[in-house]
């Protein structure tokens, strides 16, 4: 009785090791987020806030804006499992294209003029990564929290009747949501949206340096 018993408990234990076998198999094969490696990643921004939210006084008009997409930088390094920490950086340079109002001798007629801006952005960034949430093979989903310090110039501000260049620096809060989907263990494709008002999505690719499994390899050779 005993030894059928010893056999019975031989072969449970035999049957959940393999099961915890599996199943850390599967997380390994899902966490594609590594803590401790460094990853750059670079991307244009879509739909500026700043381009759409150029307000006018009184006696000026509104025309079209010339420009191109706003450009991000990102560098982030993995503290550990589910946390990285980033330091962010964007670009961005346009042109406000508008008429100032005038009244003559001969009557009202319109002046054009064009204020160019440039905007630079410098900001740090908490990332919580939900690969123990959402398990996709290759997707590395995460949510981000921080600020952004903003320089932003322009070189023809309207103001009262006139316009002036305007220097102005700001602070925004950065929250966004977004995911990488990597295609080789180095090299992911990446999106992010939300908000930060510069862009409401982003879309651009990652490169990953330092990876514990590169170490590892290199060690053992």
């Amino acid at each position: 009785m005993k030894s059928r018993l010893l056999i019975l408990l031989s072969l449970m234990s035999v049957s959940a090791w393999a099961q915890q076998d599996t199943s850390a198999n599967k997380q390994a094969a899902h966490a594609v987020y590594e803590r401790h490696s460094v990853t750059a990643t670079a991307s244009l921004g879509f739909v500026d806030g700043y381009k759409q939210n150029y307000s006018l006084p009184a006696g000026f008009v509104k025309n079209n804006t010339s420009g191109y997409h706003q450009v991000y930088a990102k560098l982030e390094y993995g503290l550990n499992n589910h946390i990285s920490i980033g330091a962010t950086f964007s670009y961005d340079a346009f042109t406000y294209n508008f008429g100032q109002q005038y009244t003559g001798n001969s009557g009202a007629f319109t002046r054009y003029r064009a204020d160019n801006l440039r905007l630079l952005s410098g900001g740090i960034v908490a990332y919580y990564h939900l690969n123990n949430v959402i398990r996709v093979k290759n997707l590395d989903p995460f949510v981000g929290i921080g600020v952004s310090l903003n320089n932003i110039r322009h070189s023809n501000y309207p103001q009262g009747d006139s316009t002036v260049i305007n220097i102005d620096h700001t602070i925004t809060p950065y929250l966004k949501v977004g995911a990488r989907y990597y295609i080789s263990s180095v090299f992911s494709v990446f999106a992010d949206a939300g908000y930060d008002k510069e862009s409401i999505f982003s879309l651009g690719a990652s490169c990953r340096f330092f990876s514990r499994k590169k170490i590892a390899t290199t060690i053992t050779k």
